[in-house]
């Protein structure tokens, strides 16, 4: 009986975050299940991390180029998210020295194509950016291609996340409060 209730308490709460409009990493610490991948993954020897405070999630570390590296990023797990209803998405966040980029996910596989937008450096003054789909520009394999997300691909995003975004070694820093989607 417990397993039943466990398997239906899973399932709402996929169904509840498929509809979420907001991602809270500050007021209610959304993003405790989301996860560091680093460019380990392929022999790279980058390192991030994060971390709540109170006003958000910091995510932080050092890209290193070394042994083929150069990325850290911090992802949703994969699941369905219908973001096909919105038009836009509101990141509000501050950062340093670097630029981290917001992706959108539509498989699980890595070497197909997603879509990414920059979340350029704030000084670490906190900014709300308020970015139109229709900016978000398509990556394959880490090259920008033509094309900017459909509707059909909208409805069938797996995992969204922030990414570092320059190829150089170096520091990164950023906070996030929240995200919303309008």
């Amino acid at each position: 009986m417990k397993k039943i209730y466990v398997l239906s308490f899973l399932i709402i709460a996929q169904f509840a975050f498929a509809q979420q409009s907001e991602i809270d990493f500050g007021k209610y610490k959304d993003g405790k299940s989301w996860e560091i991948t680093n460019d380990g993954v392929m022999g790279g020897l980058s390192k991030g991390d994060y971390r709540f405070s109170d006003d958000g999630v910091v995510f932080d570390g050092t890209v290193s180029l070394e042994n083929n590296g150069g990325f850290s990023s911090y992802r949703s797990r994969f699941q369905k998210i219908d973001l096909s209803s919105f038009t836009k998405v509101i990141i509000r966040y501050r950062s340093k020295e670097y630029t981290i980029g917001f992706t959108l996910e539509m498989d699980k596989r890595w070497f197909v194509p997603y879509y990414k937008v920059s979340l350029k450096p704030t000084d670490w003054k906190w900014v709300e950016e308020e970015i139109a789909f229709s900016e978000f520009v398509r990556f394959h394999i880490g090259r920008r291609k033509d094309g900017t997300p459909t509707q059909e691909e909208l409805k069938e995003i797996l995992r969204i996340g922030f990414i570092t975004n320059e190829k150089r070694a170096g520091k990164f820093k950023i906070e996030i409060d929240y995200i919303k989607f309008k």
